[in-house]
């Protein structure tokens, strides 16, 4: 009516956010192409390892000067990927371990001291040779072959960059187990490669004739100990991945409360199966007897580790465990095994020349046991060294042994650095498996490999050949990485919380 007061709604409260729900919290720029940038990376370094297995184990100056170039550019081109992303917002996860990188890099560094024309000012006894060769003849620098240890030195480099990358891109549980599965596929093709051209193409060689180990599977390799390495790293991760399927299957809801036999859970832990029997096979028809013996332990460590991680009764562990050992025992070793068994018969009688090897060797470290004789220098120091009467005429340009390599070429000082941080590595991967931190099938696929490794490395050179450091390196990084790490980020602005930027 005329004249009556207009009525003014009451003033609603004032909302905080938004009616339509709580507010999104956006994740900062860059960060989902950040994830992808990894997840590519950790694709190419698994490509990296596989590939560089295939021109005889990389073990060539011209192929692996050619990784040592790959991995170069990839850290460049991940470090101006990352900074154009997120800058300063995201620190690199390798700045947690700045030590770990400070030691390792004084390998490279030292082989380069020792490439010098630095022995005229050093005394006698830390540049000392045999009395037969006159001191007129001596070479200017500490290494025997100074061209050998530079090389050698950009080789070691290639190998720190790499775990740089590997360390980068191992911030997700779930990622380093995909890339685990990868990384065992790959290594699986070669193995399948490896028994169709030892069984199907009578004995074929992918890079000319092969002038040894006659009727043994080498594949894309030159040495069957060293081949037997790389596969009993993939055989380790098959298990690991094996073992974590299976406990993920039998805690997950049975379908309508029945077990489906043929589940695709269950599909996959068979085909997982397979890929550990395949892989098996064709390390005993390596007929590499340490391989053997070595890849047993660590499959049975990581075994082990899993089994008691997940909480398994130690009476269903060892009935595990025999029947694994009856299924080798009897289809393994009855069909395929022969060759090694014969060998292991007589590795008593063909370890003389190891012994006489390993004698002049220790001769050698006492001769110099602070200086050495160059990183990559054996062959040269050792000719100088071994004695006439040797029972064998052969070339020696291997030790046999990792450990004694180290401390001849480089000293029992910074030849013992790969050694403490490999032992630092197992007490940070066992710490790690006692907390329940990270995946338990990457930690006891770590820890399988890291007793493979150091087994075989008593008796051969395994961990020489650059195609299995690669692999090594790719297993134990993503075991050893640190937690990821970044720089609180600024509360978003009030303009992109409902995600309009």
């Amino acid at each position: 009516m005329l004249g009556e007061p207009e009525r003014i709604p009451p003033r609603q409260p004032r909302r905080a956010f938004p009616a339509q729900g709580p507010a999104r919290i956006i994740m900062p720029r860059g960060s989902k192409r950040y994830a992808r940038m990894n997840a590519l990376t950790g694709r190419l370094l698994v490509l990296l390892v596989v590939l560089s297995a295939i021109p005889v184990a990389s073990n060539r100056p011209a192929w692996w000067l050619l990784a040592a170039f790959l991995v170069a550019l990839g850290c460049f081109a991940y470090l101006l990927r990352a900074q154009y992303l997120m800058g300063s917002r995201r620190p690199l996860q390798v700045t947690q371990m700045r030590w770990l990188f400070g030691i390792a890099l004084l390998v490279p560094a030292f082989a380069i001291v020792q490439a010098l024309p630095l022995a005229q000012f050093l005394p006698a006894t830390l540049a000392a040779l045999p009395d037969t060769i006159p001191q007129g003849l001596w070479p200017a620098s500490v290494s025997l072959a100074p061209d050998a240890s530079v090389l050698g030195a950009i080789r070691a480099t290639g190998f720190i960059l790499f775990v740089f990358l590997v360390f980068e891109i191992a911030t997700q549980p779930e990622r380093s187990r995909g890339l685990l599965m990868w990384l065992m596929l790959g290594i699986l093709a070669h193995a399948i490669f490896g028994l169709v051209a030892l069984r199907v193409l009578d004995n074929f060689a992918l890079w000319g004739e092969k002038l040894a180990y006659q009727g043994v599977l080498t594949g894309t390799f030159v040495n069957r100990n060293s081949v037997s390495t790389f596969l009993g790293f993939g055989l380790i991760v098959a298990l690991a991945l094996t073992l974590e399927r299976g406990h993920r299957a039998s805690q997950s809801e049975k379908d309508r409360g029945h077990a489906t036999l043929l589940s695709p859970q269950r599909l996959e832990i068979m085909a997982l199966w397979t890929a550990v029997l395949i892989l098996a096979l064709a390390i005993l028809l390596t007929e590499s007897r340490m391989g053997v013996f070595a890849t047993t332990v660590g499959g049975f460590i990581t075994f082990l580790t899993l089994r008691l991680r997940f909480g398994t009764p130690l009476k269903r562990i060892v009935l595990e465990t025999t029947l694994i050992l009856l299924v080798v025992g009897l289809v393994l070793l009855s069909s395929a095994g022969s060759g090694v068994t014969e060998r292991a018969l007589f590795t008593a009688l063909q370890s003389a020349n190891r012994i006489e090897i390993y004698e002049i060797v220790l001769r050698m470290i006492a001769e110099r046991p602070l200086t050495g004789f160059g990183y990559d220098a054996f062959a040269a120091a050792f000719q100088l060294y071994r004695d006439e009467g040797m029972t064998t005429q052969l070339y020696f340009d291997m030790a046999h042994n990792t450990y004694l390599t180290l401390w001849v070429e480089q000293g029992v000082l910074f030849g013992s650095i790969p050694l403490l941080i490999l032992l630092w590595a197992l007490a940070r991967i066992i710490r790690r498996l006692a907390r329940g931190e990270s995946d338990p099938a990457v930690l006891a696929s770590a820890l399988g490999v890291i007793c493979l490794g150091a087994i075989h490395s008593l008796v051969d050179f395994s961990l020489e050949i650059p195609a299995n450091v690669y692999c090594f390196l790719f297993i134990v990084g993503l075991a050893i990485a640190p937690p990821r790490h970044n720089t609180p980020a600024p509360p978003p602005s009030p303009a992109t919380r409902d995600g309009s930027a």
